[in-house]
């Protein structure tokens, strides 16, 4: 059908987007973030990856969230230039906990088809 625009829902979305950005991610890295958001929040889990370290597990984690990053921006929870993570906690912490908790609910959902297309280990 010519001129139709294609609709896709969140779940084509957020599959489309972590198939493009898990390739070279350690699976192993992707899967303990879920585990830092639900036990300590997407704040500081996202001060702890951003936080210098050489580690390759972290660089792989800060990877998935700057992933994510972009894909909360790309979905309107985010402002659309937000790409670092710096940036993310900035709004973040300045919004109402309702919008906190949309955007870990979000990431949550992100990170679980990461995890699923990320093969590196």
């Amino acid at each position: 059908m010519k001129g139709t625009a294609l609709v896709q829902n969140l779940e084509q979305i957020r599959a489309k987007h972590a198939l493009e950005k898990a390739e070279g991610l350690s699976r192993a890295a992707v899967n303990k973030i879920p585990a830092l958001i639900l036990t300590n929040g997407l704040l500081a889990t996202a001060a702890f990856c951003n936080a210098e370290s050489s580690g390759e597990t972290r660089v792989d984690m800060k990877k998935a969230l700057e992933a994510t990053i972009e894909h909360l921006a790309k979905c309107g929870i985010l402002a659309p230039q937000t790409r670092s993570i710096e940036e993310m906690i900035y709004q973040l912490s300045n919004r109402s906990s309702q919008d906190l908790q949309r955007a870990t609910t979000e990431a949550l959902a992100f990170i679980s088809y990461l995890k699923r297309f990320a093969s590196k280990d």
